[in-house]
């Protein structure tokens, strides 16, 4: 196992597995070890006629966050080409060209992952640790800039797609954890985006079982209700079946706000490096 942390981790997986908060407890893990890390989202997927947000930057329960706006993001992208934020101004509020971005399937992609790998380019220290989008939309995430690259054949997107690609799918800048809760229909989701996931990048894909019950019952099932009981076991034969395909197995949090459940996870989370 890396002991190297890589330069861009994305969390994926079906909604309501808790990529959210495993993402935010693993940069607690990151910055407890001395690394600077920063926990990153995109805002929205589309551009809208009454959009007004930025890009922010802030400190949320001592997290550094990073919220990408999706007009923001294209703004600064191309007022870096053009050299002039007036023109980049008026082209984010064209209609072809807001248009092109929402209908033109990874688009939007495209432009938050070159924010993203400006980010990391402008600060060399910086991890950054994406929670991504659920599932299908992960997956036109990772080929959005494939697709642009074999489009443009030429010029600035061929270019700068292909510095995307280089960092994307180098195993030792990015990695990909699915998370899955500890069920069987979550489980084989999980596979499933993980196969899709391995098609489209040679980077390292990985698959987190979150909030299983089991590790903290198991001494003491037959004490439990018929319903905890039938959970717990059901947890246990997947782990046993399975467990060689999970890099990670973490155990239910008590922990009654999300703080608390992050700082619960801290200590299980050395195997995500």
């Amino acid at each position: 196992m890396s002991t190297t942390p890589r330069r861009l981790y994305i969390f994926t997986g079906k909604g309501g597995v808790g990529k959210t908060t495993l993402s935010k407890a693993f940069v607690r893990y990151l910055n407890e070890h001395d690394h600077e890390a920063v926990y990153l989202t995109f805002k929205n997927q589309s551009l809208s006629e009454t959009q007004k947000d930025e890009n922010t930057e802030t400190m949320i329960d001592g997290i550094k966050t990073v919220s990408l706006d999706l007009e923001d993001s294209a703004r600064g992208y191309i007022e870096k080409r053009l050299n002039s934020k007036m023109i980049a101004g008026w082209i984010v509020k064209t209609p072809f060209f807001r248009a092109l971005v929402n209908m033109v399937p990874g688009f939007n992609y495209l432009i938050y992952l070159g924010r993203v790998l400006e980010m990391g380019r402008d600060n060399p220290r910086l991890i950054i640790v994406l929670d991504a989008p659920a599932s299908g939309h992960a997956l036109t995430m990772v080929e959005s800039t494939t697709n642009f690259q074999q489009i443009f054949e030429s010029g600035i997107i061929f270019e700068d797609t292909h510095k995307m690609l280089s960092r994307l799918n180098d195993p030792e800048y990015t990695k990909i954890h699915v998370v899955s809760l500890p069920s069987q229909m979550s489980w084989q989701e999980a596979i499933e985006l993980k196969s899709g996931l391995k098609m489209r990048t040679p980077v390292e894909v990985n698959i987190t079982v979150n909030n299983c019950l089991y590790p903290l019952v198991e001494q003491n099932l037959s004490d439990l209700p018929a319903g905890l009981r039938e959970k717990a076991i059901n947890e246990k034969n997947l782990i046993e079946q399975h467990k060689t395909e999970m890099q990670c197995i973490l155990p239910h949090s008590l922990g009654m706000n999300s703080k608390t459940v992050e700082l619960d996870l801290v200590g299980s989370l050395s195997n995500l490096i």
